[in-house]
């Protein structure tokens, strides 16, 4: 099945190719903004790459955050907009699950992926090993920062630590090692897990993963009743 990978949850932009399992094109570039004008371009280039056309996509799989509101929705409606045209599903997958999969299994050991916010509470997850598979308990807003996590990790000992916060939580932590892996999700990581999600008939919708209500306001009733222009 050929799938396209697409993560613009966080500070990147990525996409991916796959045939069967088999990573035909990626590319990925960092960046907090912009992912909006880049997302359509970065599309088309891996589909050139790959020698692909959108209407053979069997499936598009994204990340659904946890990560920056206006990043996720971006994700998710560039990946609905190629899936309509191709007539395919769209899979989510949380940055969490993509992180935690690209970690090598290692026996007796927690892992805990942590991400930025951009708020004082850090983005987490603890994963716990099952067989040779990394299963999570489900991302968190931590409340109290990284200063918090000893007592969300309830003492493990030596956890492994991923994602883009990973070296200033072993720090706060005093303990553990950080993943050798990108912070950012690997957009091929992305389609594989959609891949594995879809044969399995365990595929998640494309919906949201909002931690935290947006940063909005209302506008004032004096700014309400302004006049435009003035």
């Amino acid at each position: 099945m050929l799938i396209l990978g697409l993560d613009c949850a966080g500070s990147a932009c990525s996409a991916a190719v796959i045939d069967d399992g088999v990573a035909l094109a990626a590319r990925q570039e960092v960046m907090r903004r912009g992912q909006a004008e880049r997302i359509v371009p970065m599309i088309a280039e891996v589909l050139t790459d790959a020698d692909r056309t959108p209407d053979a996509l069997g499936a598009v799989a994204v990340t659904v955050g946890p990560g920056a509101f206006t990043g996720v929705r971006i994700g998710i409606a560039a990946a609905q907009g190629i899936a309509r045209a191709a007539g395919c599903p769209v899979v989510g997958i949380t940055v969490t699950d993509a992180l935690a999969n690209a970690v090598p299994p290692s026996d007796g050991e927690t892992l805990v992926v942590v991400l930025d916010s951009r708020r004082p509470d850090p983005f987490v997850e603890r994963y716990r090993l099952s067989g040779n598979v990394w299963r999570g308990d489900g991302p968190c807003a931590l409340p109290g920062g990284l200063g918090a996590l000893a007592a969300f990790l309830e003492g493990a000992q030596a956890p492994i630590l991923a994602g883009d916060l990973a070296e200033e939580a072993r720090a706060a932590l005093r303990t553990g090692r950080v993943a050798e892996i990108s912070p950012h999700p690997d957009p091929v990581r992305v389609a594989t897990l959609a891949e594995r999600a879809l044969s399995g008939g365990e595929a998640a919708p494309a919906v949201p993963l909002y931690l935290r209500a947006p940063d909005v306001s209302a506008p004032s009733k004096d700014r309400a009743r302004r006049p435009s222009g003035t």
